[in-house]
């Protein structure tokens, strides 16, 4: 049994439980005839477990702390950093993921070392489950020619990197490949995401990445012979 379907279980037999006390209630006033009072206790057992249901998943949408208890090792919400390498050349940005109880979605930007974007992307499907991995469809545009492409996501979740049981997994892998444009069939294979750290604003975030990439650019500089 998934978290989902315990939830909406004890949702059940708190309605149950109203049942059986509003029956019970009702039966001990003479003045109501049994009809009446089953049509009583139909009517509000309905109101009362459509409240409910909207209620507690209300309340667990609006809190991390719940979300990150009912996904577990799946909760992914927040923003997380992306770094890959292709053609020789290493490449940044940022993932902007929202979640909620049952879907997922994913926005995002490539960075340059002076701090501009060279493309941005956004989900296209939810993350489906494919012969054991986790995959989602992305569409990706290049800011500088506008020409859209898409791509296939693996995600490899390291479930293990959780540092409690409310926070989410702090570390993924990825590979991506391609499809449409001038990349078509490209798979970048080793994508390695990291969870950006609490607090942190976007901003903050995508400046250590323009930072971090500005440094490893110096440092694969080759001094001219002399």
């Amino acid at each position: 049994m998934n978290t989902l379907e315990r939830i909406n279980l004890a949702i059940l037999l708190a309605t149950i439980s109203y049942i059986i006390a509003i029956d019970n209630l009702l039966a001990s006033v003479d003045q109501i005839e049994p009809e009446v009072r089953w049509f009583i206790t139909f009517l509000t057992s309905v109101g009362i477990f459509r409240i409910l249901i909207i209620l507690v998943y209300w309340i667990i949408r609006r809190s991390d702390f719940l979300l990150g208890i009912y996904h577990g090792g799946r909760f992914l919400k927040g923003l997380w950093t992306y770094s890959y390498v292709a053609g020789g050349v290493r490449h940044v940005g940022v993932w902007r993921v929202a979640q909620d109880l049952s879907s997922i979605s994913i926005t995002g930007y490539g960075i340059d070392a002076d701090g501009t974007t060279d493309s941005h992307f956004r989900s296209i499907s939810q993350l489906f489950e494919h012969q054991g991995v986790d995959e989602i469809m992305f569409a990706r545009t290049e800011t500088d020619t506008g020409d859209e492409h898409f791509s296939k996501t693996t995600l490899y979740v390291d479930t293990l990197s959780r540092t409690s049981r409310t926070s989410g997994p702090t570390n993924m892998r990825a590979q991506s490949t391609l499809y449409g444009y001038e990349e078509g069939g490209v798979r970048h294979a080793d994508i390695f995401l990291k969870r950006a750290a609490p607090g942190k604003s976007e901003a903050e975030v995508a400046q250590e990445l323009c930072d971090e990439l500005a440094r490893s650019h110096t440092a694969t500089v080759v001094p001219a012979a002399s």
